[in-house]
Order: structure tokens, then C-alpha cells, then sequence
């Protein structure tokens, strides 16, 4: 099946759910008057049958778009500039061009009859104008608040029958100065309110923030998340803390929502998140756990019990809990805050076996999950150091690119190619080194303070690389400054020291300055690690021996402070 395919099917799916559901086609009572779900089922028939807005035909401009409104041949004092460096990076909001751009831009494609959504945004980035005319505004190095502002409420006075939104978001986290106007709001991320099970200062603040915007403009939206953004594949629960929020959200007189997920690229059980997250969007105070067994047991005939029933407990599990659900982090931390491991495992094989007993919708539908959640069984099996199984696991998540178009799992882009590459690597490596690893289950003792989230020293000596395009798990990263220091046991015919690390300059993990080892108290030698020769992202580093290496040896790891962390897969003692 290819992407066009499986759009149309999902949409397909969506429609049909939706026309069971509680949801009519008419104009519905909600308090939200604009509400958006970025999942694959997103689309026209979606927007009409669950009643959901589409950013691509209700905003003339959205998110970090503003580019778009310049002309091939445009005025360099459109960007922002620092002194006489010029920053192309970033807007100059005061810039008279800039305006004029966006004027023009609006009145060719828009006219100023109709009404539309308006988003002026910076670019994603720390950068803020320090120009004379920004400064005057009010800019600091950090806020470009007072200029953005300043831009709203010119275009809003110029269209008054548009929508202008700024956001609070990175450099524009203050207050404007004065009462916005009635054609202008606020687009505010929730970076600041983490999901969360239980409540926490920063629900306080949140709701707080929400006051106070409150008293300096009439319009609110929120731009939400719903998604682990380095992992789409693993189911991703947060009905219990959606519906939280969107509590929070109806009573502190927000009046458009944005949740913002993995977008067209396919997200595990997206079809239910999107209809039971409708429902939530039209109704926060619904008893989603009923709808969602009502609709896995229509939809899903055979395998809607477990379905329903595993999503529930995966909700109750992370509610027990009480962790911050991370958004951007892998599957050593899902298991703190919303994976139940064995209840997934469990889970995972009822759908394999039930899987030949499905009727042919239901069982396209489930062959697609199977195919993604082998991703979260290949990591769990990745962490307990047992990959037993792991090659017919693969071949059921090459399905996905293979048959349905779907690679991508991953914010970043990060590939399902990418990533059953990198676990073939560690698997033949796994077996060449198997029978000659001498530290394979040993201890290593670190002597310097370990990153939160990765102390665990046990991943060095598990016999297994770790991915460099997926490496939340299976490796320790390590922000240690100047040096990680670890010491590691000499076994008994070991004549050979290799340290492996991981290079991802996409995540800012760079290759260690040098690596030390030491022995008695003296250095035995220093070697720069260097990019694997395949190009793979692993570089290994490795030491002889001398006949002083008695009980312990001292790795001594400079980092490179130009980059933000570095990673050590695994630690190997060898024979000659």
C-alpha cells in the first residue's frame, strides 16, 4: 500500500468511526470554538465528520512560516540584526518592509472582506532583533515581545476583519504592554505545562499565565502536545491528562486548542486518539474510557477487548506513576512514566495470535499496529540485553516501509530503515564478540557524577551496541565536564580494551576530545576516537594492555564541550 493509499484508508476509517460516534455533522456546542488534532486522520472528511479545523485552509499563515510572505527579491531590513551583523536567521518585527510584505502577501491571496487566522511568529530560534528601532521598542537580547506586539496591532488595526495571534513561545514569553485588539490573541505553547498526571507547580503557574493574558486580550488558543516526538511508535497514553487540561483550558476561557502530534506520519492507534480526542475537544467532561470501548468493540471486533483494555491500563499505569510524561526522550524513560513493560508484551502477543482470526478491515487495521509496535518490543528486548526473536521482529517492522509506505518514526525525521540498519549492526556484532567478550555482565564503577537517566552502568557491558539513530537506550550519554572517568575490571586472559561511542551530530553527541587509560596510577596511552570507516555513527577506541594492568584500569573520557553530550555504547575485554 502506498502513502496516498494509506491516507485515503485512514481517512476512511475516521469517517466511518466518526459516523457512529456522538459527534453530528451540524455545528456543535463546544467551549472551543476553533479545535485541531495534527494526526494522520486530518483532512477534509475528518474536519467535516469530527467537526475539527485544519491549519492548511483556516490560517493564512501558521506556525514559523513568515518567510512565506516574502517576494523572491525581497529587502535584506527584513531580518534581524545584531549591531552590523546582519541575521538572516530571524526577523526585524519593526522593519517597515516587513509590514508592507505581509500586507501585500495578505491582500493578494486574501482580500479584506472575509476573515482569516493570522499567525506572526518568529522563527524557532533564541535570536531577537537588537537593531535601533527594536531596542526603542522594548527588545532585550532574549524578548522580542515588545516589537511582535507592536507588528499585531498594526496589521490588526490595517484588517480589521482578520485574526492576528502572537505567541508565548521562546522569545515572546512576556505580556504585551497594552489591551490587544479585538482581532488580535495569543497562541500559547504549553512547553512551560509538561503532561502530567498529578497536578504540579507548573499547572499553577499555567493557570496563572492564562489569567493574566486574560487581562491583556480578548482571544487565547493553546498549541498542545500529544506526541513523544523521538518515537511515534510506541503507544503514547495521555486521555486521563488530556482531559485534565482541556478541564483547565474551558475554565480559564481559552477558545481555541491546536494538539500538535505527529502530523501525516503514521502514530500508533491515531485513528482513536483523534476520535476520542474530538469527543474530548467538544465535551472535556465525557467519560472517555466508555467511548473508547464502545468504539474498539464496533471497530475492532476480535482483538477491541484488548485493544481497549491495554490503552485503559497503560492510562492507570501512568497515572500511577506520577512522572512527567517526557516528549522528546526514549524508551528507558517511557518505562518510569507510561510503558508497563510486561503488560505490553502481554498485549503485544494476544494481537500477533489473534491476528489470522480478524476480518479483512479489521485485520488491515491491526496489521499495521503489529508491524509498528514490534518497535517497542525490539527496544524492551534492547534494555533486558535479551534480543532472542529480534530478526523476525524486524521483518514484521520493515512491513511498514516495505508495504505501507511509513518510514518515518521520528520528529527528526529519523528513519524505520534507519533504524532496522543500526539493530542489524548490533546483532552481527553481538554474535562476532559474543565468545571472546571477557567484560560481558561485569561492573563498571564510575568515579565521576553520571546524567540523570543514564546511571545506569550496566548497558556498557550488555554485549550490545547501541543505535546511533535511536539512542535514548542501550548507551550511556554523558554531559560530563572535563572528563568522565570510569573504572573497569581486568578479567583473567583479557589483553585487549575497547570502548565504543556513538556520534549523532543531529542531537549534538560528538566524539570524545580523548580517551585515557590509565593503570597504576600511570597514563598507558591517549587515543582520539575517529568516525567509524562505514560511516555507521560508531567509533571505536581501542587499548593493549600492559602486563601492570592489574584489578582495575581508569578510562579517562574528555568530552568535547563544543557539543552537548557524548555517548559510550559499550566497554569490551578481548583476547589476543
Amino acid at each position: 500500500m502506498n502513502h496516498v493509499t494509506y491516507i485515503i484508508t485512514a481517512a476512511l476509517l475516521l469517517v466511518h468511526l466518526s459516523c457512529q460516534g456522538n459527534l453530528q455533522a451540524d455545528k456543535i456546542d463546544s467551549p472551543f470554538e476553533y479545535r485541531e488534532i495534527y494526526l494522520p486522520e486530518r483532512g477534509s472528511d475528518m474536519t467535516r465528520k469530527l467537526h475539527l479545523n485544519n491549519l492548511d485552509t483556516d490560517w493564512g499563515l501558521w506556525g514559523h512560516k513568515l518567510s512565506s510572505v516574502l517576494p523572491e527579491h525581497h529587502s535584506q531590513t527584513v531580518y534581524a540584526s545584531s549591531g552590523s551583523e546582519l541575521l538572516r536567521e530571524q526577523f526585524c518585527f519593526t522593519s517597515p518592509m516587513l509590514f508592507d510584505y505581509i500586507v501585500k502577501y495578505i491582500d493578494d491571496y486574501y482580500g479584506e472582506d472575509d476573515t482569516n487566522r493570522f499567525a506572526i511568529l518568529p522563527n524557532d530560534n533564541s535570536i531577537v532583533c537588537q537593531c535601533a528601532d527594536c531596542r526603542e521598542c522594548g527588545n532585550t537580547e532574549s524578548d522580542a515581545s515588545p516589537a511582535v506586539y507592536q507588528l499585531i496591532n498594526k496589521l490588526a488595526q490595517r484588517f480589521p476583519n482578520h485574526m492576528f495571534y502572537a505567541s508565548y513561545y521562546r522569545t515572546t514569553r512576556k505580556l504585551p504592554q497594552q489591551h490587544l485588539p479585538q482581532n488580535a490573541g495569543v497562541l500559547i505553547s504549553t512547553m512551560g505545562f509538561p503532561l502530567s498526571p498529578v497536578e504540579t507547580q507548573q499547572e499553577t503557574n499555567f493557570i496563572q499565565l492564562l489569567h493574566n493574558f486574560h487581562e491583556k486580550c480578548n482571544h487565547i488558543y493553546i498549541w498542545d502536545y500529544i506526541n513523544n516526538f523521538d518515537d511515534y511508535l510506541t503507544p503514547f497514553p495521555l486521555f486521563s491528562i488530556m482531559q485534565h487540561r482541556l478541564q483547565i483550558y474551558a475554565r480559564g476561557g481559552v477558545d481555541g486548542v491546536f494538539l500538535n502530534g505527529s502530523g501525516t506520519d503514521y502514530s500508533s492507534f491515531s485513528p482513536l486518539r483523534t476520535h476520542i480526542l474530538a469527543l474530548m475537544l467538544q465535551n472535556p467532561d465525557i467519560d472517555w474510557r466508555k467511548e473508547l470501548i464502545a468504539l474498539c468493540h464496533k471497530h475492532y471486533p476480535k482483538t477491541g477487548n484488548i485493544i481497549a483494555n491495554y490503552l485503559i491500563a497503560q492510562d492507570d499505569y501512568t497515572t500511577q506513576c506520577g512522572q512527567i510524561l517526557p516528549i522528546y526522550d526514549g524508551t528507558t524513560r517511557a518505562l518510569k512514566t507510561y510503558l508497563p513493560a510486561d503488560r505490553f508484551v502481554e498485549f503485544y502477543d494476544s494481537l500477533v495470535a489473534m491476528h489470522n482470526n480478524t476480518l479483512a478491515w479489521e485485520r488491515e487495521q491491526t496489521s499495521k499496529l503489529i508491524s509498528a509496535l514490534a518497535f517497542t518490543r525490539l527496544e524492551l528486548m534492547r534494555l533486558d540485553g535479551d534480543t532472542t526473536g529480534a530478526l523476525t521482529l524486524l521483518k514484521r517492522l520493515a512491513l511498514l516501509p516495505d508495504e505501507e509506505d511509513i518510514d518515518v518514526y521520528t520528529e527528526s525525521c529519523w528513519t524505520i530503515g534507519n533504524y532496522i540498519r543500526d539493530y542489524k549492526f548490533m546483532l552481527h556484532h553481538a554474535d562476532v564478540i559474543r565468545e571472546s567478550n571477557l567484560l560481558r555482565g561485569k561492573d563498571i564503577t564510575p568515579l565521576t557524577p553520571l546524567d540523570e537517566d543514564y546511571s545506569d552502568t550496566s548497558v556498557l557491558t550488555d554485549g550490545l551496541l547501541g543505535l546511533p539513530s535511536n539512542y535514548h537506550c542501550g548507551q550511556m550519554i554523558s554531559s560530563a565536564t572535563p572528563a568522565l572517568r570510569l573504572s573497569i575490571p581486568v578479567v583473567e586472559g583479557m589483553q585487549r580494551l575497547r570502548l565504543c561511542f556513538t556520534r549523532n551530530p543531529l542531537y549534538q553527541i560528538e566524539l570524545p576530545q580523548s580517551v585515557t587509560l590509565r593503570a597504576g596510577g600511570h597514563d598507558i596511552a591517549t587515543i582520539t576516537p575517529q568516525p567509524h570507516a562505514s560511516e555507521s555513527g560508531h567509533s571505536f577506541v581501542e587499548f593493549q594492555l600492559p602486563t601492570i594492568a592489574k584489578g582495575n584500569v581508569e578510562a579517562v573520557i574528555i568530552r568535547n564541550t563544543e557539543f552537548r553530550t557524548m555517548a559510550l555504547e559499550e566497554i569490551e575485554g578481548l583476547k589476543n
